[in-house]
């Protein structure tokens, strides 16, 4: 036992080691390597990946995986916000605009997924999986699903000397709640020395209970105060995409200095990609020609586009079909994730209404007279099938502009110089706003 324990603490050094040379986005590869030095958890890692491989081999359920179910899984989540100042102790409504962002981009519903280049976008996947904040917790009671607590201000969560301290009540963490019931994500201060190395990281399928599930730098949750290029909520959806199964889609090798090509994410229609892209964009690139049979003659480019990419937020739109089946084969064989899909845990509303309740106050409107164009950004968090309406003072409707998104331009070229109401509304919220329109 001692030399495991010695093994597995020489893993998590040069784990953070490494995160301090290479400041990563994501820390989930050098998590799994650390683990994995601890002889039973590797076992597990491997007998997870064993059992889900099997499991797709299986034609018909790959079938399954490829149709449209119309049977949405649900999965409780329990945020665990721990601060050490009030920044940190993040609002109700950041956490449900996560929670809202993550629900779009598994259902193919984010609003920038008609950027995706057509090369890709029929390949895009409706996960037809949904996350809530928790409603009962472990004991029964009633909750919001989320937990807040607050840490002294020498608590060490960075990824150097306090790796995985957040997950633990022993050191100035929280526990987490059962893995077979809860996607436990932790939200909390990663930096050291004011520096943020990594910006979350997460557990693969046949984690330890005590360890698994997601943690996530305070600022990128939601639309925290994290500055571009990852200010959109996209390192939780790549973060939870790691915790249900999926690898980097550049396969961790790093290899465009040599060309090779040569490793795999194991899902056949993300293309081979050299390296991971750099928070960028870059739509130019195509790293890698040797394909999987899957794309035939076709020589795609890098899908800059995927969540498991290290694209800039704005960029990212999609999970494709294959790695939408490579997530049922983990939440069919490994124990956790089976048992997640019937969690009794129920999904808390407590927060949400809250947020409905002051609509209002998210929705802003400018600029205030406006000429030839008008912006509506809705912050905190944005309801479903919004849309605007906008009329005249005599009470007709002028212009109507419907599935608005939290970011949203409207063309006022047509309407002339006077007042007018605007509406935006859905079956559970409205905001009215005054606007003047002055050319």
């Amino acid at each position: 036992m001692k030399k495991q324990l010695l093994t597995l603490g020489l893993g998590l050094l040069t784990f953070g080691l490494s995160v301090a040379q290479t400041n990563n986005k994501c820390a989930t590869m050098p998590v799994y390597e650390a683990h994995s030095q601890n002889p039973i958890a590797k076992a597990n890692f491997i007998n997870a990946e064993i059992a889900a491989k099997n499991w797709l081999a299986n034609p018909l359920n790959k079938i399954k995986t490829s149709q449209k179910t119309n049977s949405v899984i649900m999965i409780p989540v329990v945020v665990h916000v721990l601060y050490k100042n009030a920044v940190q102790n993040i609002p109700d409504s950041q956490i449900v605009r996560q929670i809202q962002i993550l629900n779009q981009c598994f259902s193919l519903t984010n609003p920038n997924y008609s950027q995706t280049r057509a090369v890709f976008d029929t390949i895009g996947a409706d996960t037809e999986l949904q996350f809530c904040l928790a409603g009962i917790d472990p004991q029964g009671n009633t909750t919001t699903g989320i937990i807040r607590k607050s840490a002294p201000s020498n608590a060490q969560f960075d990824p150097i000397f306090g790796f995985d301290n957040m997950k633990s009540s022993a050191t100035n963490g929280d526990d987490p709640w059962p893995n077979d019931q809860y996607l436990n994500i932790w939200v909390c201060d990663m930096s050291f020395f004011g520096n943020a190395f990594v910006l979350g990281y997460a557990t693969f399928p046949g984690e330890v209970p005590a360890l698994d599930g997601v943690v996530i730098q305070s600022e990128y949750f939601g639309f925290g105060t994290a500055a571009a290029p990852n200010n959109l909520g996209r390192t939780t959806v790549h973060e939870v995409g790691h915790y249900l199964g999926m690898r980097h889609i550049w396969a961790d090798d790093d290899s465009q200095a040599t060309g090779q090509c040569d490793s795999t994410d194991f899902v056949d229609d993300t293309p081979n990609q050299a390296a991971k892209s750099e928070s960028d964009c870059n739509v130019t690139i195509n790293s890698c020609s040797a394909e999987s049979p899957y794309w035939g003659a076709i020589d795609p480019p890098d899908m800059v586009e995927n969540y498991m990419d290290y694209s800039a937020d704005a960029c990212m739109t999609m999970f494709s079909k294959g790695q939408k089946a490579r997530m049922y084969s983990f939440l069919n064989t490994d124990p956790a994730r089976v048992a997640i899909k019937t969690s009794p845990a129920g999904c808390s509303t407590v927060g949400l209404k809250d947020l409905y309740t002051n609509f209002s106050n998210y929705v802003f409107v400018y600029p205030n007279p406006a000429n030839d164009v008008l912006h509506i950004n809705i912050t905190q968090f944005t309801p479903k099938n919004l849309t605007c309406e906008i009329y005249n003072t005599t009470g007709q409707l002028i212009k109507t502009i419907k599935q608005l998104a939290f970011q949203n331009t409207i063309n006022l070229g047509d309407l002339v110089n006077g007042m007018y109401v605007v509406k935006v509304y859905n079956s559970e919220v409205n905001a009215i706003k005054k606007l003047t329109v002055a050319k």
